[in-house]
């Protein structure tokens, strides 16, 4: 393919990407495409080789059949929203298609990640702190863990866990699934995750926590990581960092702080209360794809000593990539799980150059505002009930109108929810909280509007009333 053709295919790509972007943006666009499996397997086979025209048709299916996630009606995730400078970020990434190992393949890439880790872990409260960028939140929990193994037995590098004592991880029943996978990752055994009792607002019990670690103790095993949450999946909730950072000091246990969520609250002196006793902790996840509005993924695992990284990380036999010089202190790879890297740091440093910390505070700002704002209209709501204390961004509410019984209203909340996106409207999922299912609406697209969350919530009551003309007829 010569180089005229190869051009003109890329900017017929970016004219669909740009009507793409054009129409998903747009309020009127279904958010979700009503498809099959099968449907999609027909359009989408390998068997046969495409031509560019025939690819360029696929592109466009591939694009209409898409989750518009930069709509303001989706909802669903915590991720929303379209970053113009993330994009450009992503774009120039995949364009020079270098990788992260070695300062020599990404010099100016080296430069910008290493400023960001330093500014994120200043946020944090870390004096000296540093980190890496990973592949999601989850990769982050793991690589905490992990980390906390070797500081305590890091012999285990070498001689696995076969002789060492039973080791003990601690999080709360609203953490996240992946504590669990990074329990089995790390070789501990999800047997040994000890799940702490939240209380109604959803944060962890700390008197609970010290008990459980007692009665670990006095089993003869081994505490040694302490899982804390900020932002939690379903119900938005905080577990009281200063609490747990002190009784973490007092046992000498690796304090994790999960901040893939809530991390982004750092950034705004109205609601970083949320997070205070942060700098207590030994390591922090932090997703800059959910609250910073970038595109997926774009994670920073942060750690207070980020020296451990090299020790986890340890490199005898890969001379051929990690050559000795002035330049091989600046070689991240050696701090990385992973050898090819993308530069997933490229479209949170253009992004954070073009808002800044005081153009982040408000965009954070007008999402607290806005959640509160929802929040009122489900309070205001006869056939809505609010579910959990709204202390971020998280609203879960349930479907309840008068004369529905209550073992019903798991049924109609979902009922209403389904209706709501087959006919077009917002895309918002749903989750449980204990035994009740309830909407879990996220408000994290910066674009957003009180008029915006008025559109939802004027869906979601036609959707009810539906239900309830259907169920009386």
């Amino acid at each position: 393919m010569d180089d005229s053709l190869k051009n003109k295919i890329l900017k017929d790509f970016f004219d669909s990407i740009i009507c793409h972007l054009d129409e998903s943006r747009k309020n009127f666009k279904q958010v979700k495409t009503e498809t099959s499996f099968k449907k999609i397997e027909k359009n989408f086979n390998l068997e046969e080789i495409s031509s560019p025209k025939q690819l360029k048709v696929l592109i466009k299916k591939y694009l209409s059949g898409s989750v518009k996630t930069g709509n303001s009606n989706f909802y669903n995730q915590l991720f929303s929203g379209f970053s113009l400078y993330g994009f450009m970020g992503e774009v120039v990434s995949s364009a020079t298609n270098t990788s992260m190992y070695t300062f020599e393949m990404s010099p100016v890439a080296t430069v910008m990640e290493k400023q960001l880790t330093k500014k994120m872990s200043d946020l944090i409260g870390y004096t000296n702190g540093g980190g890496t960028f990973v592949t999601g939140g989850s990769s982050g929990n793991m690589l905490a863990m992990l980390a906390a193994r070797h500081s305590f037995q890091p012999e285990v590098m070498t001689n696995g866990l076969f002789s060492s004592p039973r080791m003990i991880a601690f999080t709360s029943e609203d953490a996240h699934y992946s504590m669990m996978k990074a329990a089995n990752q790390i070789g501990i055994g999800t047997n040994n995750v000890k799940k702490i009792p939240v209380d109604r607002n959803g944060s962890m019990i700390v008197k609970k926590l010290k008990k459980a670690i007692d009665k670990s103790l006095s089993n003869g095993d081994f505490p040694f990581f302490v899982g804390a949450t900020s932002g939690t999946t379903v119900r938005g909730a905080f577990d009281p960092l200063q609490e747990i950072g002190s009784i973490c000091s007092r046992y000498k246990i690796w304090f994790h702080i999960d901040g893939s969520w809530g991390g982004g609250a750092l950034l705004s002196n109205k609601n970083k209360s949320l997070l205070a006793g942060s700098k207590l902790s030994d390591s922090f996840s932090w997703c800059a794809h959910k609250m910073l509005g970038v595109p997926l993924t774009c994670t920073a695992a942060i750690f207070k000593r980020p020296s451990i990284l090299s020790e986890i990380n340890q490199v005898d036999e890969a001379e051929y990539l990690f050559h000795s010089g002035e330049n091989n202190l600046l070689d991240l790879g050696t701090t990385s799980l992973q050898c090819a890297r993308r530069v997933d740091v490229l479209k949170l440093w253009f992004a954070w150059k073009y808002f800044g910390d005081e153009g982040y505070e408000r965009n954070i700002d007008k999402l607290f505002k806005l959640a509160k704002y929802a929040s009122k209209k489900v309070i205001s709501s006869e056939d809505l009930k609010l579910m959990n204390h709204v202390e971020f961004l998280n609203i879960c509410f349930q479907v309840q109108p008068k004369g529905i019984p209550a073992e019903e209203r798991n049924k109609m909340t979902l009922k209403a929810r389904n209706l709501m996106i087959e006919n077009g409207g917002p895309m918002v999922n749903y989750a449980y909280i204990n035994s009740n299912l309830v909407i879990r609406l996220i408000i994290v697209n910066f674009e957003l509007t009180e008029s915006h969350i008025d559109q939802f919530f004027e869906h979601i009551d036609l959707s009810i009333k539906h239900l309830i003309s259907k169920k009386r007829k």
